[in-house]
């Protein structure tokens, strides 16, 4: 059954529709996510690609490696989509930008190597040094 939702950047002119089902949520400690998002740590939320689909693709796509780009809005500057070149059947999502966020929880934490260390792990959840297994 479907989990329709949606979600878009802080300004309105990106929006999205996701539907839920099967969704995972992790919570990413690299130093890429640190710092495009300005914060400890990001949280994401991947679905196959055909459960998500853009109702107002933002304009804004920025790359900082071969492996991936990152879609925002160019209007207001929030940080939606990540599109990693060898993912392409995966929806990678900001998690925050749901419009309803605590619809998701974490189900793992990945590269807990570059964990802030004022921050603990999340309890009950799987914890991996590098990326997603």
């Amino acid at each position: 059954m479907p989990n329709h939702h949606q979600g878009g950047c802080r300004c309105g002119a990106a929006r999205y529709e996701i539907d839920l089902s099967g969704a995972h949520t992790l919570i990413c400690h690299c130093d890429d996510c640190r710092q495009h998002i300005g914060a400890p740590f990001s949280v994401f939320t991947v679905v196959p690609s055909a459960q998500f689909h853009w109702l107002k693709k933002p304009e804004g796509r920025v790359t900082f490696s071969q492996r991936a780009a990152r879609l925002f809005c160019e209007r207001c500057g929030t940080y939606l989509k990540w599109e990693g070149v060898d993912s392409s059947d995966e929806a990678e999502i900001n998690a925050m930008t749901l419009d309803t966020p605590a619809l998701v929880t974490a189900d793992e934490e990945i590269f807990t190597r570059s964990r802030q260390p004022w921050i603990k792990a999340v309890s009950g959840i799987p914890q991996f040094e590098a990326g997603r297994n």
